[in-house]
């Protein structure tokens, strides 16, 4: 006969075992590991692209919507050499980039951005891509901070800026005495810049790339106070979603190879032409003029 003890024991045993199982296994679909972007673009074959107007890196085509650049260009041989197909799902506002990852609408987002601490809480960014120079840019006829940047760093001088954007960082860190003229998430460039050119800001920090842009519809309207010495070299990357790291690393994977066998210099030459020397994939050692 067993002893009582041994059959108290194992009943205890098993209650124990089937109160775990009930209260600590998952419940439905709601326990359930949620689906990352990387797994969903492993089993579809599919990069979804959300992307926003940044010419020349990326162009939209007035009259057809057919995208063409940088970004497109090399995206689209990515995906050649990964076996992916590339699609351009969502055109969206730089304001509002990280709530498509939010809701699923979209994987990545592939028009290139500034990474920053502020944008880093809801976007992981791959490698940097290439080097974006960033210089000071007033209205034409400014001449106040000819060849002495540092004069705008007073509290009677107003800086644009984007809350949540690189910009409000630049400023931070480059004009930390001067008011802030901030913009709102949806503004376009053209919109922040012309800011300053109405006079209610007195510099605007900008890459080379948007600036060429809007002079390209508002020639002379504004000019660099530092030709040829940009203030700051930001990379340009592309963003995902918070702790996709499987997808991160597929894209830099890509993006190293890229660089490596030339593609990304071509390109940067193709879609940049005179001005392709001022844009490296390297990291280069700069000094703001003095």
């Amino acid at each position: 006969m067993i002893p009582r003890q041994y059959v108290f024991t194992a009943v205890v045993a098993m209650v124990m075992s089937l109160i775990i199982v009930h209260f600590g296994a998952p419940r439905g679909s709601g326990g359930a590991n949620k689906e990352t972007a990387y797994d969903r673009v492993i089993k579809t074959r599919t990069l979804r692209c959300a992307y926003a107007e940044y010419p020349p890196t990326l162009t939209i085509d007035p009259n057809t919507r057919a995208l063409s650049g940088i970004f497109p260009d090399m995206l689209e041989e990515f995906g050649k050499r990964a076996g992916i197909k590339i699609e351009w799902t969502e055109e969206v506002g730089w304001g509002q980039i990280n709530q498509g990852f939010i809701t699923g609408r979209y994987d990545a987002f592939c028009a290139g951005l500034w990474p920053s601490a502020s944008r880093s809480v809801t976007t992981l960014f791959t490698r940097p891509i290439f080097y974006d120079p960033i210089s000071a840019f007033v209205r034409t006829d400014d001449t106040r901070f000819d060849n002495n940047w540092q004069k705008a760093n007073a509290p009677e001088y107003k800086i644009t800026a984007t809350l949540g954007d690189a910009s409000a960082t630049m400023a931070d860190a480059l004009f930390p005495n001067a008011q802030r003229f901030l913009g709102t998430e949806t503004q376009s460039i053209a919109d922040i810049i012309n800011d300053t050119v109405a006079g209610k800001a007195d510099i605007t920090l900008r890459d080379l790339i948007s600036a060429d842009m809007y002079l390209r519809s508002n020639p002379g309207k504004i000019r660099d106070i530092s030709p040829g010495k940009p203030l700051l070299i930001y990379p340009i990357v592309i963003g995902m979603g918070p702790g996709e790291h499987d997808l991160k690393n597929m894209l830099d994977a890509g993006i190293y190879e890229l660089q490596q066998d030339g593609t990304v210099e071509m390109l940067i030459k193709k879609y940049m032409g005179e001005k392709a020397s001022l844009f490296s994939h390297e990291v280069r050692e700069f000094k703001a003029f003095e």
